[in-house]
């Protein structure tokens, strides 16, 4: 039921992105109203007492109408909508849920929601209280259902922009040496969601198209895949083995030199934040392990707290800044040759030429600059041969084949 809820969620958030006109006010007479003038798609998620988050979606249309989602994670039958008009005065959005107001702050691409006192929230959870506005998804791309560990099964979707249409593939790991799963065909983009036609052989001869759609996540570090009509959800079962089916959520999860999943060396810390819900954002300062190596660390998480991947600016605390540093903290982002946090030092020669190996004070740094990454392996991990005095250069036949990395990072510049 909460899946088939969220369905009717996305599809009718499909046509909620269209721009009212910008009307000249008089000066001093700017309102939030003015400011909103771009309508569109809010997405949040708030805490919850007995549930991983509340994810909402507030919806605002250009006729002053509104749709406001709100989804109780990993309840089953906990989504709950509310529709009507709303209002902006003062700076104050107002919409109904169940018939009580539900006030909101307007800001520059945020609202914040007000208590019964009609003020925000001043606590340390008050940045769990603000809901975004949604920016264009880029769907190009590969992308896996996420498990953390090596070894589970998995299922990847491959998109692939071809002028106005995307290609789609999907494919599988081997089950018993066969792959349980695989499907292509050709997606059309409407309203930020692709819409694909995956209709059986006995559908076609109906000339009745089955509609399989891919949106973006809630927050925005994938896709969530599905069919419009829950009794449709059985065609995407038709081109999968054992009872699978191409339908769930899939994570961008693809490392390259200039991007990490759905993110890229163009991108600044802002323009991350702003696409994630608060709820999966952690800001801290970390120390290198030289004195001048101070990093303002943005922990980037999954919807039930496993650590993804860290972002970094060049400049301590500046988010308009270009991302300079990413830490991949989890194993599930790989490059195509299947290197991941995971990864020994075998694995990396093999995938890739080492440009250079320096020591620092307690590991040993691989410069990888095809991908622009460098890897760290503890020096407690080596022979105690490992420095040659000669040469002032690490022996690399210390370096055991089987040695685990710690850190895989990006570096990026300007």
């Amino acid at each position: 039921m909460r899946n088939f809820l969220y369905i009717i969620i996305v599809l009718l958030a499909l046509t909620a992105c269209s721009k009212a006109k910008k009307q000249e006010m008089p000066k001093g007479q700017q309102s939030a109203e003015y400011a909103l003038d771009d309508q569109g798609v809010y997405k949040g998620t708030y805490p919850c007492a007995d549930c991983s988050g509340i994810e909402v979606s507030l919806i605002l249309n250009e006729d002053k109408t509104f749709r406001y989602e709100t989804v109780y994670a990993g309840k089953a039958d906990a989504a709950f909508t509310s529709e009507g008009n709303y209002t902006i005065k003062d700076h104050i959005l107002t919409i109904q849920e169940e018939g009580k107001p539900l006030h909101f702050l307007a800001g520059k691409n945020e609202l914040t929601l007000l208590g019964s006192d009609m003020k925000p929230n001043t606590g340390s959870l008050k940045a769990l209280y603000q809901l975004k506005k949604q920016q264009k998804f880029s769907y190009r791309g590969v992308y896996e259902t996420y498990h953390e560990e090596k070894g589970n099964y998995t299922q990847t979707l491959s998109i692939i922009p071809k002028g106005e249409q995307y290609e789609i593939i999907f494919s599988s790991s081997p089950v018993k040496d066969q792959e349980n799963c695989r499907f292509s065909g050709i997606g059309m983009l409407k309203k930020d969601t692709l819409w694909v036609n995956i209709a059986g052989k006995k559908d076609l001869a109906k000339n009745e198209a089955v509609l399989m759609y891919i949106a973006p996540s809630h927050d925005n570090l994938g896709v969530d895949v599905f069919t419009e009509k829950f009794d449709e959800r059985y065609a995407m079962m038709q081109y999968c083995g054992g009872g699978g089916s191409l339908a769930g959520k899939y994570l961008k999860n693809r490392v390259a030199a200039n991007s990490i999943g759905a993110y890229t060396n163009q991108n600044t810390i802002a323009e991350v934040l702003q696409t994630i819900p608060n709820a999966q954002i952690n800001k801290k300062v970390e120390h290198g392990e030289f004195a001048d190596d101070v990093y303002s660390n943005y922990e980037i998480s999954s919807p039930d707290s496993q650590l993804l991947f860290t972002l970094s600016p060049k400049d301590t605390g500046k988010v308009n800044q270009k991302i300079n540093r990413v830490l991949i903290n989890s194993p599930f982002f790989k490059t195509e040759k299947g290197i991941s946090k995971n990864s020994t030092y075998a694995d990396i020669k093999k995938a890739y030429p080492i440009t250079k190996i320096e020591p620092t004070e307690g590991h040993i740094v691989l410069t990888v600059d095809e991908i622009h990454a460098s890897f760290s392996i503890a020096k407690s991990k080596l022979s105690k041969d490992w420095w040659n005095a000669k040469t002032k250069s690490v022996n690399t036949n210390s370096i055991p084949l089987n040695a685990k990395i710690d850190d895989f990072i990006l570096w990026w510049k300007d």
